[in-house]
């Protein structure tokens, strides 16, 4: 009994040495949880993937995976935010919870036909993600992904019960589809969420100001996508300017021609509240703001200089103010 006891012991020690674990933190997570918090994090969740996966490695947030499973990596990264919100005696539930949802996520999609694309158009759906956070996850090789605003990825996802999944090259090969067509299926699946919408007025610099918005938890940024028709209202003769700091909520403003120059005194004032939706929410998005004209979205550049704020138009929209006086 005290041969197999130690055999068990050796087998168990030889398994923990095999998986090389780095306890450093993704960098920009430091200050979210105590080091010794992320340590415990990290253990937690290697026992809860390695209840269905094999892991290879844990380095800087990023896990590693054996090859040949259904992931090649997962990242801590929103699990991170997740758990600091909470108390700690709800970690343990809350990650078990998280990478359950994942795998079941995952076999749900493995009962699904994928040379069907007829049985999948249901669960099409697009998610806008930062740039950064796709590139540590692996990059866009395998995935089926677009950019309509700088710094981001919007990718194609199916929507299942439990979890969100990213529609891999392999199966989406399958469909014999162009990506346009899937996209604008998976737009028109968007359009379907209920979202929350309504407008503001408020006080910029002595002058009042309008400022819209819309929310929905899970979809308020893809609505935004195609504001052309879920907020038209929203639309200026010159378009709108839009900041999409986080995946649940969208600023808009839209520029009139009466008064061209007013988006200047939004992005003023709401900057620091963009940065604060971006910074609190454990999906952002994004600190810019976007000028959305004729269904495209162009970078507004801000230069900051002696604590004030200067905004630097687009050149398709100073023109358009010129042709429109």
């Amino acid at each position: 009994m005290k041969n197999i006891f130690t055999s068990l012991i050796i087998i168990l020690s030889l398994k923990l040495s095999a998986q090389k674990i780095d306890y450093s933190f993704p960098e920009g997570y430091e200050n979210e949880i105590s080091k010794k918090d992320y340590t415990d994090l990290v253990n937690e969740s290697v026992k809860a993937i390695s209840k269905n996966y094999k892991v290879v490695s844990v380095e800087k947030g990023v896990i590693e995976l054996e090859k040949g499973q259904d992931y090649n990596i997962l990242n801590l990264h929103n699990l991170i935010l997740k758990c600091s919100e909470v108390g700690k005696e709800k970690w343990i539930s809350l990650i078990n919870s998280h990478f359950d949802s994942m795998y079941e996520s995952m076999e749900k999609q493995k009962q699904l036909d994928q040379n069907k694309f007829e049985t999948l158009i249901d669960y099409l759906t697009i998610r806008i993600y930062q740039e950064s956070f796709v590139i540590q996850n692996g990059g866009i090789d395998n995935l089926i992904a677009k950019k309509d605003l700088d710094g981001t990825f919007s990718v194609l996802m199916l929507d299942l019960p439990s979890a969100f999944t990213p529609i891999k090259k392999d199966m989406f090969n399958l469909w014999n589809k162009k990506s346009d067509e899937v996209f604008n299926i998976a737009q028109k699946n968007v359009n379907k969420q209920e979202f929350t919408k309504g407008t503001e007025t408020i006080d910029a610099d002595g002058q009042k100001i309008d400022i819209s918005f819309i929310e929905n938890e899970n979809y308020g940024a893809s609505i935004a996508l195609d504001l052309k028709n879920n907020a038209p209202e929203f639309i200026g003769e010159l378009g709108s300017v839009i900041a999409i700091p986080n995946k649940g909520i969208v600023n808009i403003f839209k520029i009139s021609k009466n008064k061209p120059l007013d988006f200047m005194l939004f992005i003023q004032k709401c900057k620091p509240i963009v940065e604060n939706f971006f910074n609190q929410h454990p999906q952002p998005i994004s600190k810019d703001f976007y000028w959305y004209y004729s269904g495209k979205f162009t970078k507004i550049n801000i230069a900051e200089k002696n604590g004030e704020f200067i905004v630097i138009a687009p050149i398709g929209l100073t023109e358009l103010m010129a042709v429109k006086k």
